[in-house]
């Protein structure tokens, strides 16, 4: 006989046995599904420790990726255990952001040994031996087994191939994707940005292959609490897959692991884990950017794949502040414009040929130009990220904004808008900042059908929701516009810019009580507007002396285009040049609308203001024809 023993685990009325894979309170079996059995192993081997979560998963599904909902329902199943069978002695806390912890003393032991069978000596007493079988029956029954393996293998085989035909299949099909916000696991407080980060730059590189429809940053930003499932989230977007993952930091090291799931029967098509040094993010975006594109390669062309790649910085910590800065950029608002703004100008002085943080830093600009209005700036960085790397869309949107919006230059603003969008169909920004090339010519469908591409690329943008609203109003269907804005306030109710197009668009239709209203709501989500629009609401009602004591609270930059809509609802059309021209002078932005905005068409045959439109250079809609 030789011996031989295994381990046992006690803790408590319960004994685990890792070898045969029991569960036992005294004599009775306790039935646990086999992933369950693993929950538990690897907390009691590891008791009174916390086990992370990303290791639980590891351990208990090592070779597929699954939702933490899947560990989260092991853990429920085993506290039911626990309290039915066990004491409050014993139990399994949750250490929140951290992971599981088996509480209780658990002690490891050696299980008595067991006998096993040795090679056994020849008989020493001499007996009739008994009569050797055929050998027939033996060689059929290898035979028959034989068959067996093999029609199992073959059922094996082919449900294998089925599947992985089913799956190619399900790969040719996908031709638009959401890149979800990496969920982070246990990441210091300064790095919980990589999650929407990184995704925001996997979006970007894949981005540029033409025949994927990847939804934008600004699309998926909302999803980063994880309280929609994947596939949900996928439907909400309107893509046929999602790659959805997790991201973890430890010991200098930082992994992603991420899945690629089919929206339409929440099939998980394809997963990868990366590892990389936590300095060296850039190859984490590298690699998933790449085998994202490699995967789906099928759907791409060689040259679309190689789009995909991108030349590195000279600097990790360069990378690093262009990530922060890309992750306050999507933030959409003054206060993360700023930090956005520093963390390029970091990125920049860290790294000065670093293409992507000139880009940053000249998208920044533009949003900011009626606080620091420096369109020789905005262009420089944009110049510059395009001497750098001529490829870049962003860099292209960004300095074909600043050609329309401060140099009125419209020829070289849609060229670099159609360069933008030949690099990178699914940039949105660019399709929704070319719509105003359309608009300053008086092509008002031309206007529409891009604000509209924008909005399929970007379904869920406040920002270009306001802009398909204004061009509806610019056409002169205003309540299909207070349809579009009341969209966006259902998608993000504390959005003041769409209560702001609600309120411009119940002016202009005479609705002055509905007016009054959405101004009011307007005051209420703190904007800076409503007094410019209360002012034209009380000029509207023919009361000159509240329109201009109101008038009197509008500051500059803002304050010429208030005076100008005052002006003309008293129908003072003098004074409503003066301050058209002052706008002029100024080269604001808001001036390229004047041959579109249906507020100005009381002064539409007034030379002065035909002669106006054409120094700007603006054709103006005739809106009868729309």
């Amino acid at each position: 006989m030789a011996l031989a023993t295994k381990r046992l685990f006690r803790f408590g009325p319960f004994r685990l046995d890792a070898e045969r894979r029991l569960l036992l309170r005294g004599d009775e079996a306790i039935g646990l599904r086999p992933r369950v059995f693993d929950t538990l192993l690897v907390l009691a081997e590891r008791a009174g420790e916390v086990v992370s979560k990303d290791e639980l998963l590891d351990a208990v599904w090592p070779d597929t990726v699954v939702e933490e909902n899947n560990l989260s329902q092991n853990i429920l199943a085993l506290r039911r255990v626990l309290e039915e069978h066990g004491s409050a002695d014993f139990r399994i806390e949750t250490v929140p952001r951290r992971g599981y912890r088996l509480i209780g003393r658990v002690e490891e032991e050696l299980a008595p040994p067991r006998p096993t069978l040795a090679p056994v000596p020849p008989p020493i007493v001499q007996a009739k031996p008994e009569p050797v079988p055929s050998p027939v029956p033996v060689r059929r029954s290898w035979k028959r087994l034989a068959a067996l393996v093999a029609v199992g293998a073959l059922a094996a085989g082919t449900v294998w191939l089925s599947r992985r035909g089913s799956s190619q299949d399900a790969l040719r099909r996908i031709h638009s994707l959401a890149v979800l916000p990496l969920r982070p696991i246990l990441l210091p407080p300064d790095q919980e940005f990589l999650g929407l980060a990184l995704a925001d730059a996997v979006i970007t590189r894949l981005g540029y292959a033409r025949s994927l429809t990847v939804r934008p940053t600004s699309a998926v930003r909302s999803l980063s609490d994880g309280t929609k499932s994947p596939v949900d989230a996928g439907r909400a977007l309107r893509v046929d897959a999602v790659l959805d993952g997790r991201i973890q930091q430890s010991a200098g090291r930082t992994r992603v692991t991420v899945q690629l799931i089919d929206v339409s029967d929440g099939r998980n098509l394809w997963s990868q884990k990366f590892d990389v040094e936590t300095k060296d993010l850039f190859t984490l975006e590298d690699s998933i950017a790449e085998s994202v594109a490699g995967t789906l390669a099928a759907n791409l062309s060689e040259g679309e794949t190689k789009r995909v790649g991108r030349d590195r910085p000279a600097k990790p910590e360069a990378y690093e502040a262009y990530l922060r800065g890309r992750f306050f950029w999507n933030q959409r608002n003054e206060a993360a414009t700023w930090k956005a703004h520093d963390q390029f100008e970091r990125a920049i002085g860290l790294d000065p040929n670093y293409a992507l943080a000139y880009a940053g830093l000249a998208d920044t600009l533009n949003a900011l130009q009626f606080r620091v209005f420096d369109p020789a700036r905005a262009r420089a960085a944009a110049e510059k990220a395009l001497s750098l790397d001529d490829k870049l869309a962003e860099a292209h949107a960004s300095l074909g904004n600043t050609s329309l919006f401060a140099d009125w230059n419209f020829a070289e603003a849609e060229k670099h808008f159609r360069r933008a969008i030949d690099l990178n169909p699914s940039y949105a920004t660019a399709h929704q900042w070319y719509a105003y090339c359309f608009l300053a010519r008086g092509n008002m469908a031309g206007a529409l059908a891009e604000v509209e591409k924008a909005e399929t690329a970007d379904p869920l943008s406040p920002s270009i929701g306001v802009d398909l609203s204004d061009m509806l109003y610019f056409a002169g269907r205003y309540d299909e516009s207070i349809a579009a804005a009341r969209r966006v306030l259902e998608l993000d109710p504390g959005f003041g810019q769409a209560e702001q197009a609600v309120a411009r668009a119940l002016l202009v239709k005479g609705d002055l009580d509905g007016a009054k209203q959405a101004g009011l709501a307007m005051a209420h989500l703190g904007e800076a507007f409503p007094d410019s629009y209360l002012a034209i609401l009380a000029a509207r009602r023919g009361d000159r002396g509240q329109a201009e004591e109101l008038l009197g609270r509008v500051a500059n930059p803002e304050r010429w285009i208030t005076e100008a809509a005052v002006a003309v609802a008293l129908g003072d059309k003098d004074r409503a040049l003066a301050a058209l021209e002052d706008g002029f002078r100024r080269r604001d932005g808001e001036i390229l609308i004047l041959g579109a905005d249906p507020q100005w068409d009381p002064m539409r045959s007034d030379p002065r203001f035909i002669d106006l439109l054409r120094r700007i250079g603006v054709v103006p809609l005739e809106r009868a024809r729309l």
